[in-house]
């Protein structure tokens, strides 16, 4: 079975825990996993998820940078 990408995300923190590594979450929620022994997932879009999280990451900084009333 090929693991659709819109049912996979990267999250930093798991359990308390966090990572710069990140985990990768399989949502199973609503695939129909009955009878699947493999899931395979393509590493492309593992680092395509990997460069959405950095950038998101930038955005959020960009953001957080422009609305600051620190005076440097």
């Amino acid at each position: 079975m090929e693991f659709p990408k819109n049912k996979m995300h990267l999250v930093s923190t798991h359990d308390g825990k966090e990572s710069t590594e990140g985990w990768l979450v399989l949502d199973l929620s609503k695939v129909d996993t009955e009878g699947v022994s493999r899931i395979y997932i393509d590493l492309t879009d593992v680092k395509s998820l990997q460069s959405e999280k950095g950038e998101q990451a930038d955005v959020f900084k960009k953001t957080l940078d422009l609305l600051s009333l620190d005076e440097e």
